[in-house]
């Protein structure tokens, strides 16, 4: 069975995130950098620190994360 992934944006008290599910797991965020305003996905539900792919265009970034 294929898990398929989806993307819910939320507005936080911190900003403005993406969150990265596959199947109901939530598998990491994606955040806009203000210094550059490209995109970064952090690995792992609770990492907010270390950003593992970083893209200006999100649609790329997106397919990025599904080919791992």
């Amino acid at each position: 069975m294929q898990r398929t992934f989806r993307y819910k944006e939320k507005d936080l008290l911190g900003g403005w995130l993406i969150e990265v599910r596959k199947g109901p797991a939530h598998i990491g965020n994606i955040r806009k950098n203000p210094m550059n305003g490209a995109f970064q996905y952090y690995s792992g539900p609770n990492n907010q620190l270390n950003w593992s792919f970083e893209d200006d265009n999100l649609d790329s970034l997106k397919k990025r994360i599904e080919s791992r």
